[in-house]
């Protein structure tokens, strides 16, 4: 039986096919390893082949490389650096050569990764990313094998410790941003140059440190936000998030100048993972606050310098997150998926981040937001007014709060018996929240039997 019939076979609907094709795969994998490896891959790299086989090869191929069980994982790992150096060569050849063949996800792109991921940790294959680079750099080559390289130097920096790649972190970094930047005509290969950053950012620690090649990163990826294509956008504002996270320090340069204005745009904008990616960020912002001012404390406790400066972007940029947050959170639907992830849920994690982060600050810009909306006759302003109280309950004093909380308690029961049932369900939720932030305002005897009622 020839291999391209029992690789279209994996993909037949008929069960005993499928069951055959499979038995004679692990047959071959198990009585000659590498020349099995050798065949998968020349299939792979058949452009004569059907579409179809093709993909088998590579799923079967990746199969042999790697697994989700680190243990399985490991063990293929030292299988092939024990393979013969010829078979190896040759497997490496094959899919370095199908990169920008496929019609479909690229196969060959992670397959490189996988090698790479054992070898280059063992000092082996050194001329992988030199040859990745000027695949990219290269202005010959198409659009497809430029997409698929960058492809595979994402994989390859997502799969392996970044401490690996270190030392060739300037040559990857300048193949990804020229494959980034706006005079690029490709949105393809943008979108697969940004998500290749993505994952490479750990490893470029250098660059950032140093300000003129930070500048030029940033300026960018500031420059991909803005790009036609959405999926270009949302992946550039997920590089701004993880930024944000691994290089806070260095943001107070930019954050006035371009990213406040990028990603509260962002939020603002009608596509759901556009705005998502803006609501990240600035959670993602808050996080990190909460966590410097815990580190502050924790050090004036030790009599230690904390090591990490606040700079209070999210306190300076309260009065226009607020009212931003409180729109997405009526932009809510009837019927919506609990499991679906989307900007009004977004928006209710925000609001809660911000307000642990900025205690006392948020509720000036909160509560006449909310005051306003809480009678709204749209159902859809009246849950996001109770949603919205609900989430700053937690991180304001209580001496604060609980006079708020106090009068605000008749206007929560009486929103138990709203006409909407999700704005009932909100204001059970909020009430959870008050016994659980602030129970002195419910031990009133005349509360009693309206929450029993609700």
């Amino acid at each position: 039986m020839e291999l391209t019939q029992v690789l279209e076979a994996t993909l037949s609907a008929d069960k005993a096919q499928l069951e055959q094709a499979q038995t004679f795969l692990e047959q071959a994998s198990q009585t000659n390893l590498p020349a099995f490896l050798a065949a998968l891959s020349n299939a792979l790299a058949d452009t004569s082949s059907s579409v179809s086989v093709r993909m088998a090869a590579g799923l079967q191929l990746k199969n042999h490389l790697t697994s989700k069980d680190e243990a399985v994982k490991a063990q293929y790992q030292i299988r092939w650096l024990g393979l013969p150096v010829e078979i190896r060569q040759e497997v490496k050849s094959k899919v370095f050569a199908t990169l920008g063949t496929e019609s479909t996800s690229s196969s060959a792109a992670q397959c490189i990764a996988y090698i790479a991921s054992t070898e280059l940790p063992n000092n082996e294959w050194p001329e992988l990313i030199p040859a990745l680079v000027h695949n990219v750099t290269n202005t010959a080559n198409s659009e497809a094998v430029k997409e698929a390289t960058l492809e595979s130097i994402g994989y390859i920096c997502e799969e392996i410790n970044p401490q690996v790649l270190r030392g060739q972190a300037n040559a990857i970094l300048t193949c990804i941003i020229q494959g980034m930047r706006k005079e690029e005509p490709s949105h393809r290969v943008r979108l697969a140059a940004t998500k290749s950053l993505l994952n490479s950012l750990e490893f470029t620690k250098a660059n950032f440190d140093n300000e003129t090649e930070r500048n030029f990163i940033m300026q960018t990826v500031c420059e991909t936000t803005q790009a036609e294509s959405k999926q270009v956008q949302v992946a550039s504002l997920q590089v701004l998030v993880r930024i944000m996270t691994l290089y806070y320090p260095y943001m107070q340069t930019y954050m006035g100048p371009a990213l406040f204005g990028i990603t509260v745009e962002a939020m603002k904008n009608a596509e759901d993972d556009i705005a998502l990616q803006g609501i990240e960020f600035w959670t993602t912002v808050g996080e990190e606050e909460m966590d410097i001012a815990a580190e502050a404390a924790e050090a004036e406790d030790n009599n230690r310098t904390s090591t990490r400066e606040s700079r209070h972007f999210v306190k300076g940029a309260l009065g226009y997150l607020v009212p931003i947050l409180l729109q997405r959170l009526a932009q809510q639907e009837e019927f919506d998926d609990e499991d679906d992830w989307n900007p009004c849920k977004a928006a209710s994690v925000c609001i809660q981040c911000l307000a642990t982060c900025c205690e006392n600050d948020i509720v000036q810009h909160a509560l006449p937001l909310i005051r306003e909306h809480i009678g709204n006759s749209d159902w859809r302003f009246r849950d996001a007014a109770v949603m919205a109280f609900g989430c700053i309950l937690e991180g304001p004093d209580s001496s604060l709060l609980s006079p708020i909380v106090s009068q605000a308690m008749e206007v929560l029961l009486q929103r138990l018996a709203d006409p909407s049932v999700i704005v009932r369900d909100t204001a059970a939720w909020a009430v959870g929240r008050v016994c659980e932030f602030h129970p002195d305002a419910v031990l009133f005897q005349h509360y009693f039997p309206q929450l029993l009622q609700g």
